[in-house]
């Protein structure tokens, strides 16, 4: 059963650093890494590529998210017995983590990888839908008032984690809960997503960030 468990989350792992972004760019001859934004995220895939690409890439991003999780949540049952305990949700959890971390750290490509966003999107609509919107919610009306991909991303990052933190809770009877597990998931990767930010945050905060919708980004 550990070793089934274990090439899980590795494979979970390597699924998640498939760095679809980059592989797209190769297919029109560019390197997203050294265009637009350099970053091969769905973002600048859009703008250097073209919508339609970039919509691959969120869509194929956000599957390999979702894929692994959603099998976790419904095969580790018959392994674990018990969906509830620790065993099961801490497993679910590492593969959580390996999901996006493999694409944030790709092995693929020198361990550079993208910043996470719409694989942790996935992880989180197979995880908790009711998170998973309330994140959404806040990107969409962050992206609708100012059009900054960046800041509606960091902004999803923390409604993520103050969603975590509201609906899962730290003890139940009396004595910890297993749902702590996914409140440090929630935490641990929307900090993840916020660093993975850094660059924009300094362009936000100069004002130097681009809209979504102009010509040229940095």
């Amino acid at each position: 059963m550990i070793a089934w468990i274990v090439l899980y989350i590795a494979a979970s792992y390597l699924v998640g650093a498939v760095p679809f972004g980059y592989l797209a760019g190769r297919i029109r001859g560019l390197d997203l890494r050294r265009e637009g934004s350099c970053n091969i995220g769905a973002t600048n895939a859009w703008r250097v590529l073209g919508w339609k690409w970039g919509l691959s890439v969120f869509a194929l991003d956000f599957l390999k998210g979702f894929v692994p999780v959603f099998g976790a949540l419904n095969w580790l049952p018959f392994l674990t017995g018990d969906a509830g305990g620790w065993d099961f949700n801490a497993v679910v959890v590492l593969v959580c983590f390996a999901v996006v971390l493999g694409h944030t750290y790709t092995c693929f490509l020198g361990f550079r990888g993208g910043k996470g966003v719409a694989t942790t999107a996935g992880v989180l609509f197979a995880l908790n839908p009711v998170v998973a919107c309330v994140a959404l919610g806040a990107w969409l009306v962050f992206m609708g008032i100012s059009g900054i991909v960046s800041l509606a991303s960091l902004v999803a990052a923390v409604a993520m984690i103050a969603a975590g933190w509201w609906f899962y809770p730290l003890c139940q009877g009396g004595t910890v809960s297993p749902q702590i597990l996914y409140i440090a998931f929630f935490t641990v990767v929307g900090a993840l997503v916020i660093l993975k930010h850094r660059s924009n945050i300094v362009r936000l905060l100069n004002g130097t960030e681009h809209s979504f919708y102009s010509k040229k980004s940095k």
